[in-house]
């Protein structure tokens, strides 16, 4: 299928669900786009699933729309491909499982009268470029916002949690309603915030802040008094899963894996022992631009009660709490008393817009002033000084697809006691073709399960995948964690050639470390194996008696994942169904999916971010730690390494950025040559904002949120 064709699908499915939203309902679209590919000297077809879903009130609706083509293969059969939607039970609540299924039916067969047929048309569409401004300029409008207040379209408003212990929200900290020790500054150089400085020992296995003096905790009704060493302390200790193992904190298990308990030293000084040294772990874990906790309120835990404390957010940032309607509204009012900030806008109000076609639609309407857009609504856009202003916090986020199941560890990085056996009731209990094995079959079973990966990475179109779902807005991603753009990236020379030793190799090559794609390279690695992991009679016309079945997750914005994943997941499924698999994605809530990998019993590959897949994350960062024992107890990507856990822990305690960058690029090898977690592509986060509302709104760097600074929006005059 031409560029052209491709772009006017996505251009037909845009214009039908802002119709659908028009009218009043919630229409859930499922495009398969399908191209022609030649496969062992056959034409087959490749086949993209697109799911939309158009959040309106109303009645729900499934759409189904298939693009069928005549398939050219020897013989009088032709390969008809349907999606099938029905509803599951998980875990005692009803999702929605999207199935490809493939099968050979005679050449006179009629095509179902309920699917429809979708001619393509030739027609010129714009080729896709790498900056927002494809099809015309579309005038910023008046806005129909409240006078005196920006309003900011949130694809989701949850529940306000006051605790760390009950997920209490990072953003809290980038919006403003909270506070952490540390900021970045645009050089990458660590700010100081609650703390105002830090010591480390000689040795790296202590560590101390001293907090700021004159922060104080309140609410719009009431004053919780001044912030001090015990509440900082109170509020790592009650997220670090280490210290208190019913915390569900996002970096429950981060926590964990780098430090024990934290100890008030006196009414400014806090002090902790280091489980793991990081030498990221002030820019990272306890700074706005990571992965941090907001420092909240001990004192009202004391006085008021956990169940108070637990929906009430306590905390001494410069906006106030002023209403917050989970799945509806959040209203944010200025501290004019706050100790460092002084917001340049007085009222903010969050308004939840889950679908960013309504979103974009909103914006464009003057409903709400700024919104984070997706690729292909702001391909529509012009960015210039007189109608649309731009920001972000300089990363994209990353979607890769992490294979869970392949627990190699055998010891606790911590503890040093064995870690149950994965083939006792684990991941190894039953044989799947992507998961290996160290005691099943030792190097065979490791050997046939890595090839098997590269099978499945190489069998993705990144570039089809960058151009159809975000307008080539984003980049393609070769492996998780890295950027492909980043001048490192070329220098790391990498190998897919038999050889390593799983264990204390990272093999290094004569070549580049990228995912080219090649269909016909996937059916041959897959065929060349000994498929003892079979387990149907069912025999694919392409795979012959190899054809196994693989289900793929689509990984939840807690995750680090992105509007559009389970668009992107869909599209991984359709092209692992096109080599012959039988494949299908899984969309539940996350809820259900989270104690699988806190646990290490999840098998299903999922696609996400996976903790550090955002393009604005330095090259030296430390990578690996969710993937190693080290967070047990925690969030991980359901697969541990002792290689990784060597590798992490040499970025983590490298003295210098040289030193970390040899190991960032030693973990790069060994995780393409074992096909871990190969990327797909990187989906840009920045958001637009009307010019006759909003004047600036500058967002400090960060590498872990989304949005930045809500204190820095200033109002047009």
């Amino acid at each position: 299928m031409s560029t052209s064709r491709k772009f006017l699908l996505a251009s037909a499915v845009a214009i039908a669900a802002l119709a659908a939203w028009a009218c009043g309902e919630t229409v859930i679209q499922t495009v398969v786009v399908e191209k022609e590919v030649q496969v062992q000297g056959e034409t087959v077809i490749q086949t993209v699933v697109v799911e939309k879903e158009v959040q309106v009130a109303g009645e729900t609706v499934v759409q189904t729309v298939v693009v069928e083509k005549e398939v050219q293969v020897a013989g009088e059969t032709v390969v008809q491909t349907v999606v099938v939607e029905k509803e599951v039970q998980v875990a005692g609540e009803t999702v929605v499982q999207t199935v490809v299924v493939e099968k050979e039916v005679a050449v006179e067969v009629e095509v179902v009268k309920e699917v429809e047929v979708i001619k393509e048309v030739e027609v010129m569409a714009p080729e896709p470029t790498a900056t927002a401004s494809l099809i015309g300029t579309i005038g910023a409008p008046d806005p129909k916002t409240e006078g005196g207040a920006a309003v900011v379209g949130f694809a989701a408003i949850g529940q306000q949690v006051g605790r760390n212990a009950n997920q209490a929200s990072d953003a809290l900290k980038n919006w403003g309603v909270a506070e952490t020790l540390f900021r970045r500054g645009p050089a990458d150089e660590t700010l100081p915030w609650v703390a105002t400085d830090w010591t480390i020992s000689p040795d790296l296995t202590t560590g101390s802040v001293t907090i700021q003096d004159g922060i104080t905790f309140r609410t719009k009704d009431k004053d919780y008094g001044p912030l001090t060493a015990e509440d900082v302390a109170w509020s790592m200790n009650d997220a670090n899963n280490a210290v208190n193992t019913t915390s569900i904190h996002g970096q429950a298990g981060d926590f964990a894996g780098l430090w024990g308990e934290w100890r008030v030293v006196d009414e400014n000084t806090v002090e902790w022992n280091f489980v793991s040294y990081d030498g990221t772990w002030k820019d990272d874990y306890v700074n706005q631009s990571g992965q941090a906790f907001p420092v909240l309120s001990k004192n009202a835990f004391d006085t008021e009660g956990e169940d108070f404390v637990r929906d009430t957010v306590v905390a001494s940032g410069p906006y106030l709490i002023d209403t917050w309607i989970s799945d509806d509204r959040i209203v944010l009012a200025a501290d004019d008393d706050h100790w460092k900030f002084s917001p340049k806008t007085s009222t903010i109000i969050l308004v939840q817009a889950g679908d960013p076609t309504n979103r974009a639609t909103l914006l464009r309407t003057g409903q709400i002033d700024t919104a984070q857009l997706e690729p292909k609504d702001a391909a529509n856009l012009i960015v210039d000084s007189s109608n649309w202003g731009q920001s972000g916090t300089g990363g994209a986020t990353q979607l890769g697809v992490f294979f869970s199941g392949n627990l190699w560890e055998t010891h606790h990085a911590v503890t040093g006691e064995p870690l149950p056996d994965p083939g006792k009731g684990g991941p190894f209990q039953h044989d799947h073709a992507w998961i290996g094995s160290p005691g099943r079959h030792g190097d065979d079973d490791m050997e046939q399960a890595r090839q098997v990966r590269q099978a499945l990475a190489i069998a993705i179109d990144r570039d089809a995948v960058n151009d159809s779902l975000l307008a080539g807005l984003g980049t393609v991603v070769d492996v998780e964690y890295f950027a492909s753009s980043h001048p490192n990236f070329d220098g790391v020379q990498c190998t897919q050639e038999p050889g390593g030793v799983y264990t204390d190799e990272a093999p290094t090559g004569t070549g580049p470390c990228t995912y080219e794609y090649d269909p016909v390279k996937a059916v041959q690695l897959i065929k060349s194996q000994d498929p003892d992991w079979r387990k149907t009679n069912v025999v694919s016309d392409i795979l012959d008696e190899h054809r196994f079945e693989v289900s793929v997750y689509a990984g939840p914005e807690l995750g680090g994942g992105a509007s559009v994943t389970g668009e992107v997941t869909d599209a991984v499924a359709g092209y692992w169904a096109d080599i012959g698999l039988s494949t299908f994605s899984l969309k539940f809530t996350y809820v259900t999916f989270r104690p699988t990998v806190v646990g290490r019993s999840n098998v299903h590959p999922f696609v996400t971010s996976c903790d550090k897949g955002r393009e604005s994350n330095p090259w030296h960062f430390p990578k690996g730690l969710v993937q190693t024992s080290l967070t047990r107890g925690g969030f991980s990507c359901a697969f541990e390494s002792p290689k990784i856990l060597e590798l992490y822990q040499g970025m983590a305690q490298a003295k210098d950025t040289a030193e970390a960058t040899d190991y960032a690029n030693r973990y790069l090898q060994y995780v393409y040559y074992w096909n871990l977690q190969p990327g797909i592509v990187a989906v840009p986060n920045d958001w637009f904002w009307n010019r006759n509302k909003i004047a600036a709104w500058p967002q400090d760097r960060a590498a872990a949120s989304g949005i930045n600074n809500l204190w820095d929006i200033e109002l047009a005059q």
